[in-house]
């Protein structure tokens, strides 16, 4: 398949319990400024308000800098909405969110959070998790890779091998996709950006966002993404198993994303 622009595109990915993916945005900052991100849940770009009865599936967003790792505070008009107890320094760091591990079932009636004891007649159940991570350059000259190319142990994540500050538009941006940290081969990892899709934001029909790039993975779990315009990007992969102990479950099922800025005046 063409590493291209492509819309017909890759509705490759099949249909899961929910078309709702998790990811991860954040403000432009400065050093010395308040961090603020946002947690999303929903068709990338726009956010949307998180039910109140899955608030609990999520934990908060954390920041990820040389110094460890620290909360978010939920704070701010909407429940996605977060932002950093403290002012941050310059530097390269991540933004993290994780919806942790979560039964979906489905029978005649729909889809419940349940698993396969809890309903008998479920034609299908999975066990959700998934991964959102951005990568957030403070300041004008912040560009490392140092911080941001470690992998930081997700179940599944997509790791960058160079800082997204340092690639133009049409230039490689190589990732590494792990699984229990392992090289993931032949996986397939989607990319779009905002703005490819113009997509009516009142259709919450669901359906699959249009993508601009798609490739397979190799042996040892890389691909070059080609981001071919400006502006904020998300990569995701989804990876699908069985579940340990098909009486409960039958899937045990993976999705990350990664976020990025390409080719701003400012990181």
């Amino acid at each position: 398949m063409s590493k291209t622009l492509l819309a017909a595109l890759l509705c490759a990915a099949s249909l899961s319990a929910h078309a709702h993916r998790v990811w991860v945005s954040t403000d432009h900052t400065h050093g010395g400024e308040i961090l603020k991100a946002e947690l999303g849940y929903g068709e990338f770009p726009e956010f949307e308000p998180i039910a109140k009865e899955r608030l609990d599936i999520f934990k908060p967003l954390q920041l990820v800098t040389p110094q460890g790792r620290e909360n978010l505070v939920q704070k701010g008009l909407h429940n996605y909405q977060f932002q950093s107890a403290k002012p941050v320094k310059d530097g390269s760091f991540l933004v993290l969110a994780e919806y942790l591990p979560t039964f979906w079932s489905k029978n005649a009636a729909g889809w419940k959070r349940q698993n396969m004891t809890q309903m008998p007649d479920a034609t299908y159940c999975e066990q959700t998790s998934m991964f959102g991570k951005a990568v957030v350059n403070v300041g004008h000259e912040s560009a490392s890779k140092e911080l941001i190319s470690r992998p930081v142990g997700d179940l599944l994540e997509i790791v960058p091998l160079e800082n997204p500050a340092n690639v133009r538009v049409g230039e490689v941006l190589p990732v590494r996709v792990l699984f229990r940290g392992e090289p993931l081969p032949d996986a397939t990892v989607v990319a779009t950006f905002d703005g490819f899709s113009h997509r009516d934001p009142a259709d919450k029909s669901h359906r699959l966002e249009p993508q601009a790039f798609s490739d397979a993975t190799r042996a040892d779990g890389t691909v070059g993404i080609i981001p071919l315009r400006q502006g904020s990007w998300k990569v995701r992969v989804v990876h699908k198993t069985d579940f340990s102990d098909q009486a409960v479950c039958g899937q045990l099922a993976a999705y990350a994303t990664l976020t990025f800025e390409i080719g701003s005046s400012h990181h």
